[in-house]
């Protein structure tokens, strides 16, 4: 038992039962919910630019950043409650807050209705993160990174055809893909209320904490304390979704300029990174990780992506590609090897809270990474990839500097076996 006054818990663990169709039934919820996602996200700056709205250039800014705000507000409280009241009935709610947050913004007549609509998607966001906990709840600490990577691939494949969706549907009015976008995520919500078992291990435990944001009171010392190494995986991946984020927002704008990129080339770029990025996680990360372990599998995949940044220069479409391809195929293994790390590094009881901090490190960078990337834009344009990988290659020395404090699956001791088994 603990006896630190952040958490108290009685060691009553019984291992419930986990049938492997959870897995597949949670795979299905976060790829519709990125779906969903997908379809409304690269619509949103034409959508706030109607006659209704006429948004300015700095207003639909601030509305693209505000679900990312939001998320890093509330995203560890959904974390939180997800390890008081289960896994279930917290991603009932943030399906059901999402489907409503999308029936909002379909329907809105004004600009501030619009910002009301993506505010609450990021308040009720708490999917992602909770769906994080519940694959740890159904993985062993060596199954751990397939679980992580199968939740990089559905969110991969809801990006990849979300936006395509999302376009074909604009065409029968810009209305249409958030409400076709809520019937789905409506759907969604109806599906895992029938099909979808609450995942929470049956543990008798009392969890003491403050509800305070974890980045903003004395948790994560708390959480230093309980669980360093998770705690630290989190950091690191704040600091690398921050510099990715900024190569995000300026990938369009340098290839309009410099190589002339329309909205379908660009379209079809960042189809080809998701592509390859599907692919790494959904099967790359399944075979390389048992073998290797999540600190080499991210510390390749850091590697690439600043390989990657430092060739991306304009040229042919051959060098173009394989610059991308390196990319994406360097983050398809760190999402899925820092969340492995961040899970496996944390207590049993804490994989909700440390879940939603982890989403919420990420969100912060999302909200950040944009805002200094199209201002460093503005600046030093051709070479903002090259600074982009200088601040990758700080995030890589860190990391290499702090992997000794963490365990990963490759590391983990072997189970004793059982004396009763010949």
């Amino acid at each position: 038992m603990f006896t630190d006054p952040f958490i108290v818990i009685e060691e009553t663990t019984q291992n419930p039962m986990r049938p492997r169709a959870s897995t597949g039934i949670i795979f299905v919820a976060v790829f519709l919910d990125l779906l969903g996602f997908g379809m409304v996200l690269p619509l949103m700056p034409l959508y706030a630019t109607d006659p209704r709205f006429a948004a300015t250039p700095a207003q639909i800014g601030w509305l693209m950043a505000s679900y990312s705000i939001m998320q890093f507000i509330c995203a560890p409280y959904w974390g939180w409650l997800s390890d008081r009241i289960g896994r279930r009935p917290t991603l009932l709610m943030g399906l059901i807050g999402s489907t409503l947050s999308y029936v909002i913004y379909g329907l809105a007549n004004t600009l501030w209705v619009l910002f009301a609509a993506r505010t609450a998607a990021g308040v009720m966001g708490a999917n992602i993160a909770v769906a994080q906990a519940a694959m740890a709840d159904l993985s062993t600490p060596k199954e751990r990174s397939k679980a992580m990577g199968l939740i990089g691939a559905a969110f991969g494949l809801g990006f990849i055809l979300g936006p395509a969706f999302g376009g074909w549907l604009a065409g029968y009015g810009i209305e249409t893909a958030p409400l076709v976008a809520a019937l789905i995520t409506g759907l969604n919500a109806g599906a895992a209320f029938f099909y979808l078992p609450e995942t929470r291990p049956k543990t008798d435990f009392t969890l003491r904490t403050s509800l305070a944001h974890p980045l903003l009171s004395t948790t994560p010392l708390k959480i230093l304390h309980h669980s360093p190494g998770g705690w630290i995986v989190c950091l690191l991946m704040g600091g690398f979704i921050t510099l990715f984020s900024a190569f995000e927002v300026t990938l369009p704008l340098w290839g309009q300029d410099l190589l002339h990129w329309n909205m379908t080339t660009t379209g079809w770029v960042f189809t080809f990174v998701g592509v390859v990025a599907v692919i790494t996680q959904g099967g790359v990360v399944r075979r390389l990780v048992p073998k290797i372990g999540e600190k080499k599998s991210a510390m390749i995949g850091l590697l690439l992506v600043i390989l990657g940044l430092m060739i991306l220069q304009p040229g042919t479409w051959l060098l173009v590609l394989t610059a991308l391809g390196l990319i994406a195929l360097g983050s398809g293994l760190i999402h899925p090897s820092f969340s492995s790390l961040a899970s496996l590094n944390t207590d049993p009881a804490l994989q909700g809270v440390m879940m939603g901090l982890f989403q919420s490190m990420s969100a912060l960078g999302r909200s950040v990474g944009p805002i200094l990337g199209g201002s460093a834009y503005d600046f030093i344009q051709g070479s903002v990839f090259t600074f982009t990988a200088i601040g990758i290659i700080g995030v890589l020395l860190l990391f290499v500097m702090v992997r000794s404090q963490m365990l990963d699956a490759h590391s983990l001791p072997e189970p004793i076996p059982s004396p009763n088994v010949p």
